[in-house]
């Protein structure tokens, strides 16, 4: 059985890259959503990396073509994670964390 890639990206704004590049990965700043968009969809096609990390506010309202790759690809995994710009209710980001998984694996999962 293959091994899908098992790398590891992040895509985040310039001030929040930093931390992420002092943990080693591989770590794409973009200032402007529509260039982080744009090279989410071509982690997409290359798959380069098996999952990638990208600050939420980059998924935010995203096109047709990107949400429906969100949808039916199965790699790069995709995980959002809280932009230090954003703020987010903590019973908005559990509710939107089970929403993926139940999108997933297709069963609700209650978070702690």
């Amino acid at each position: 059985m293959a091994i899908p890639n098992s790398k590891l990206a992040v895509i985040t704004d310039p001030e929040t890259a930093t931390g992420f590049r002092l943990a080693g990965v591989d770590v794409y700043a973009r200032s402007d959503v529509g260039e982080a968009r744009a090279l989410l969809k071509s982690f997409f096609e290359s798959k380069e990396y098996g999952l990638v990390a990208v600050s939420e506010d980059c998924l935010r309202d995203p096109d047709r073509e990107l949400a429906k790759l969100l949808e039916q690809e199965a790699l790069p995994v995709v995980v959002p994670f809280p932009s230090g710009r954003l703020k987010i209710d903590s019973s908005e980001g559990e509710a939107y964390l089970s929403e993926l998984v139940k999108s997933c694996i297709g069963y609700y999962v209650k978070l702690r």
